[in-house]
């Protein structure tokens, strides 16, 4: 019994330290308080010229010091406070994301309180501004905020302390009530990430001090390719609206090989699509329209070498728009989210999968370096779509030259059906070219081969600059002549039966799949 009295003594001084540490963490003098002891600094020089003063500079301190403890005291504690965030942890690269961040009180008095987040480096962080009671300065997001003055003093304070980067929120709690906020941001990377500590700060009722605290919200989250365009297209095709997202479906009666119906004669038509013998029994003109193919195949090369690490810029400047938020639509996409070539191609890819598959298309994927990274044999269905959306979540570039060759010969060497083989890549010299147009010699007596490449805004910004210095004029020459050695290898690959697609990034997704799509209404497939 004596031994452990013995150790319960020798641990009671540690036990005071540590609580008396752990206060001393979570409190901040406010301004305020600065203010109050600033005066009272001042009544002790008015002491030092007059002693008769002292008593009243010895009761101002004693009466701040109660103030000061008592507003300590009496308002909430940090372990009256639940915070925590929610969120999908499927995001959407080059997307804005949402993250929803929540606090409960069981405090007997309302609190505003601030929540600071921890979210990974590379992310871009898109916070929601309103206009709000607080203070026009502080982001305030799904909160009942009915403050008085110095709950505005408190906010306002709080807006203007140095604080690093991190998306913040401020609520508004009743006592015993709870309320959440959202913030906004755009993954410019694919991969695994994960949030660290949720922080909280708010001040005490007399507004003397600051309490902080944070919690441990280790949580993590999946990037994945951009999904949004998907479910824009899907809800697009049910309410018939695919020119509103850039596409134009066209009619799925055209010039294909299965007979589909007669229907009459209409205005540009093709003159060889009429039927003269129902012309002829029904006495006006008629046209015989046939099915285009279905069961179609089409394959995806996508390159991941050298050229496509650079970056280039995949989103126009908008304006976030309330009602639209996390939808993929042009309202809520951030503005210019910077990616590199190869991940505005998966976002790509991805709709042109899905569009293809949607058609009952079988869809293939090849990933190719200077060797083979993956090959997904062409199948139908949703299943493959998500086995592609898989493989092109790990799919990373790499500093090497792409072999064009090796990645042809491999696809040939599978005896895949005659299919449309849609190749991402950049090229920015003839040597590039030459290569790939060697490579592209056996593919086209078997496939119908088209390659899609990504121009570069800054270099065509540059070349249509107007130079007012010798080093501006020299980098319009260059860009002029970086241009023009561009053009001239997309020229060789065009004439030699090669299709080309060349389009800034911004454009790639809705530029690919309407090409699909045309291609595939003339029969081209």
């Amino acid at each position: 019994m004596k031994r452990v009295l013995r150790s319960s003594i020798r641990k009671f001084p540690g036990s005071i330290v540590g609580s008396l540490t752990a206060l001393l963490g979570s409190l901040l003098p406010s301004p305020r308080l600065a203010s109050y002891v600033a005066l009272g600094a001042a009544f002790w020089v008015v002491a030092a010229i007059l002693p008769a003063f002292r008593v009243v500079a010895i009761l101002y301190d004693l009466v701040l010091l109660a103030l000061a403890l008592a507003d300590l005291g009496l308002s909430p504690q940090p372990r009256e406070f639940e915070i925590w965030r929610e969120f999908n942890p499927k995001m959407n690269l080059g997307a804005r994301n949402e993250i929803t961040l929540c606090a409960r009180s069981r405090a007997k008095l309302p609190v505003t309180i601030a929540l600071r987040d921890e979210t990974p480096e590379t992310w871009t962080i898109a916070p929601e501004y309103s206009e709000s009671l607080l203070t026009s300065d502080l982001p305030t997001v799904n909160a009942n905020v009915n403050a008085n003055a110095d709950e505005k003093s408190a906010a306002a304070i709080f807006a203007a302390a140095p604080l690093p980067l991190l998306p913040k929120v401020s609520l508004r709690l009743s006592a015993g009530q709870s309320a959440s906020g959202k913030y906004h941001f755009t993954p410019a990377r694919r991969g695994d990430f994960r949030f660290g500590f949720l922080s909280a700060r708010y001040g005490t009722t007399l507004g003397f001090w600051f309490r902080q605290f944070k919690r441990e919200a280790e949580s993590e989250a999946r990037v994945y390719p951009d999904l949004s365009l998907v479910r824009r297209y899907e809800l697009a095709l049910r309410e018939g609206k695919m020119r509103d997202i850039g596409l134009h479906l066209l009619r799925l009666r055209g010039r294909g090989t299965e007979f589909e119906s007669l229907r009459e004669y209409t205005s540009g038509d093709e003159y060889k699509s009429i039927n003269w013998n129902a012309s002829a029994r029904s006495g006006k003109l008629i046209s015989t329209s046939y099915e285009i193919e279905r069961d179609q195949t089409i394959v995806i090369c996508l390159d991941c070498g050298r050229m496509m690490t650079s970056m280039a810029v995949s989103k126009t400047d908008s304006k976030p728009d309330k009602h639209h938020q996390n939808d993929g639509s042009p309202e809520s996409l951030s503005p210019e989210t910077p990616l590199s070539k190869l991940d505005c191609a998966i976002n790509a890819t991805v709709l042109l999968s899905h569009v293809a598959a949607s058609m009952n298309d079988a869809v293939g994927l090849l990933l190719f370096s200077d060797g083979i990274v993956k090959w997904l044999p062409p199948r139908k269905g949703r299943v493959q779509t998500g086995a592609i959306i898989e493989a092109l979540y790990s799919a990373q570039p790499s500093l090497v030259e792409p072999d064009y060759q090796v990645a042809y010969e491999h696809l040939m060497a599978r005896k895949v059906r005659r299919a449309l083989v849609v190749t991402f890549t950049d090229i920015i010299d003839t040597q590039a070219s030459r290569e790939l147009l060697s490579a592209s010699g056996a593919l086209r007596k078997h496939h119908n081969a088209l390659c899609v490449t990504i121009a570069n805004r800054d270099v065509l910004e540059m070349a249509a600059q107007f130079p007012e210095t010798g080093d501006a004029l020299y980098e319009k020459a260059m860009a002029q002549r970086m241009l023009s050695e561009r053009e001239g290898a997309l020229e060789r690959l065009r004439a030699s039966g090669v299709g080309i697609l060349d389009v800034e990034a911004n454009q790639l997704t809705v530029a690919t799949v309407n090409r699909y799509l045309s291609l595939k209404s003339r029969g081209a497939l």
